[in-house]
């Protein structure tokens, strides 16, 4: 029991570490997007916007080849990166690149940390010995859900960022496209939890059962 209860107390210290993180995160992206254009003034001062991306402009422009040497050179017929992905930085004076940049982050930052809000609330309460109950299965429920649309939202958000940004550069070398829209990782872990919130409304069915039974 001591040891469940030292891995609870870190557990929540990791949580509250990591939503804290988010929130300056969130609180400093919109600092930054809304008082740029103070820096920027008289385009003296560059920030940094960045945005994923994939080098090469079709699939086929993504495979690059590479040279290799060693033991093992002789039992290797090509070497080659495929689908080859980076990150765009551009120092820039341009207000508009860094809003669209920081935009994209500002969304992923307000919904992991919304997601961390509900994870910490749900341990809080099981610190409490209130484990099953409607309020825990709701918030399961909503952070399945958060982190779903985290998944979906997030590359959607940064594809239209990277496609806005390359809209606005005419030559580029080489050349670079959007990446892959969707992580299959995420979407499989929000479901999981989805199915995790499931078990929990059970589990509190079978302890109102029997609560009436005793």
């Amino acid at each position: 029991m001591k040891k469940n209860e030292k891995l609870l107390s870190v557990l929540k210290g990791v949580i509250n570490i990591i939503y804290g993180g988010l929130v300056i995160v969130s609180i400093f992206l919109v600092l930054v997007m809304t008082f740029s254009p103070l820096f920027l003034k008289e385009n003296v001062h560059y920030l940094t916007a960045s945005v994923p991306v994939s080098i090469g402009s079709s699939s086929s422009d993504q495979q690059f080849d590479v040279q290799v040497s060693g033991s093992a050179t002789k039992q290797i017929g090509s070497a080659f990166v495929n689908e080859a992905q980076g990150v765009l930085n551009l120092e820039t004076t341009n207000w508009y690149l860094l809003f669209v940049s920081y935009a994209s982050k500002l969304v992923t930052a307000i919904g992991l940390a919304y997601a961390f809000y509900l994870l910490r609330e749900v341990l809080a309460s099981i610190a409490r010995d209130e484990i099953f109950t409607a309020e825990n299965s709701h918030k399961l429920r909503r952070l399945g859900y958060v982190v779903l649309l985290v998944g979906f939202i997030r590359p959607s958000v940064e594809s239209m960022a990277a496609n806005e940004i390359l809209r606005r550069l005419t030559d580029v070398s080489p050349a670079i496209s959007m990446p892959s829209p969707f992580k299959i990782e995420v979407i499989f872990a929000s479901l999981l939890i989805l199915i995790l919130a499931q078990v929990w409304a059970y589990g509190l069915e079978l302890k109102q059962e029997q609560d009436l039974t005793i």
